[in-house]
């Protein structure tokens, strides 16, 4: 018997909300999904807090959510609060605000559970036929997963998000080469456990997980008259090219690229950045998109 169940991924830069039907440790019909941009690590995330206007707006975003869950008359609702909550010294304060509010119980994962809960979102969208490397690109975290389609084999959360990635590093509109170079340097650095992994476990292929991958797949589409749906995977030289007219213009000029929506028109510069030192690390020729991660993975996780 199929049960309604609900999740929100309250993320650094984006709440999501997934109403689905599950069954037998199965998501058999997704009923809703919504993303807000509340981007809660604005302004206080490289401070370890969570300011007010942020908090006001995840509210606003949790209310909306609230009253869709109550329609729907979800079984249950799972929550969790990942990367800015983690850090932020009144993080305790703003779940229990939230608990008061909406009495939602929000769970703050920890960066390795985030890894493994995302694994199971994509392996539900995703055949792995090779041992992959997973990458979901956050606001405050960067999660990668090596795995097959049986298990983890490798799983680490970095906390090299976009939004901290943006306030270390985009202090000019377009960055200056130098800045670049130093982002790239940063990531390489913090990485180095992620390469001496890849070197253990020789994954085959790049799957990216929803967020900046599904924001790469609208601009692919546009460009080259394609459905979204239809992107599967972008070649890397495709990315390569992307990736240069990302850097190369301001927002004024990256507002006109076909896809690329308003809200993601900033974060796309530090993200993408972060992608083409790991692509260029791996070498593989292509990017596979997942359109799946963490509230897919909340909702089988609570069905294991």
């Amino acid at each position: 018997m199929a049960h309604i169940k609900a999740s929100i991924d309250m993320g650094t830069n984006t709440f999501q909300l997934l109403i689905a039907e599950v069954e037998n440790n199965a998501i058999t019909n997704k009923l809703y999904a919504k993303d807000i941009f509340v981007r809660l690590g604005k302004g206080g995330i490289s401070n370890g807090e969570i300011i007010p206007e942020a908090q006001e707006r995840a509210f606003n975003a949790l209310a909306e959510f609230d009253k869709v869950i109550r329609k729907h008359k979800a079984d249950s609702v799972a929550v969790a609060a990942t990367s800015a909550v983690r850090v932020a010294k009144n993080g305790a304060q703003f779940i229990q605000d939230i608990r008061n509010k909406f009495g939602f119980e929000v769970s703050i994962i920890q960066g390795a559970e985030e890894a493994e809960v995302i694994y199971y979102g994509v392996r539900s969208d995703v055949a792995m036929k090779t041992t992959s490397i997973i990458m979901d690109i956050g606001g405050g975290s960067v999660e990668f997963i090596i795995c097959d389609a049986q298990q983890v084999l490798w799983k680490q959360s970095f906390e090299i998000g976009a939004q901290r990635l943006y306030d270390m590093f985009c202090k000019t509109d377009p960055m200056e080469q130098s800045a670049i170079e130093d982002l790239k340097e940063y990531v390489n650095n913090e990485l180095q456990s992620l390469w001496e992994a890849v070197n253990t476990y020789q994954p085959k292929q790049l799957i990216g997980a929803a967020g900046t991958f599904e924001t790469l797949q609208d601009i692919y589409g546009a460009m080259n008259s394609i459905s979204t749906d239809q992107v599967k995977s972008i070649t890397s030289s495709s990315y390569s090219d992307m990736y240069t007219m990302f850097i190369g213009c301001d927002e004024e000029a990256r507002l006109k690229i076909p896809g690329l929506i308003r809200q993601r028109v900033n974060m796309i510069v530090p993200a993408s950045s972060l992608l083409k030192t790991v692509v260029d690390q791996l070498s593989f020729d292509k990017i596979f998109i997942s359109s799946a991660s963490l509230r897919e993975g909340l909702l089988l996780r609570k069905n294991k």
